[in-house]
């Protein structure tokens, strides 16, 4: 899924993200230096200010860095995919002998498939699929399936 943000490089918007978050901190520090003196409405009204803006900067922040891990971790499956695919030369990326849906990284037919946790009636095996550490599974993480090939 791709959003504006991705238009960005990641290391730019890792400035982003920094910049917001020292920002961030100036408002807390000067929230709580404003909090020290003498309490007053108008001392307590710029206080509450001052710290809705930083939680505002800091969610900013934190959305932005999301994004480039995001992105990151979408760049490095498409990765792992370009070389399956480059490995595996011409052809179908498993010999399980039933096509996958790409997007989905699950088996595309009419009987229901267990290696897709949709049914147990099919009779063909996915041990052999390049892609199957990447395919949903609906019993074991995607760190179980990595670490299982």
């Amino acid at each position: 899924m791709s959003s504006p943000l991705s238009g960005i490089s990641a290391e730019k918007r890792r400035q982003l993200a920094a910049t917001l978050g020292l920002f961030a901190m100036l408002f807390i520090t000067v929230g709580a230096v404003a909090a020290t003196g003498p309490s007053t409405g108008v001392t307590k009204a710029f206080v509450a200010v001052a710290v809705a803006i930083a939680v505002l900067l800091g969610l900013i922040a934190w959305g932005v860095l999301r994004s480039v891990r995001l992105d990151v971790s979408e760049q490095r499956i498409d990765a792992a995919i370009a070389a399956a695919v480059a490995a595996r030369g011409s052809g179908s990326l498993c010999s399980c002998g039933h096509d996958h849906d790409p997007t989905e990284m699950h088996y595309v037919g009419a009987d229901p498939c267990a290696h897709d946790g949709t049914g147990d009636e099919c009779s063909h095996s996915c041990d052999t699929c390049v892609l199957a550490a990447l395919r949903p599974s609906p019993n074991r993480t995607r760190a179980q399936r990595l670490n299982a090939t």
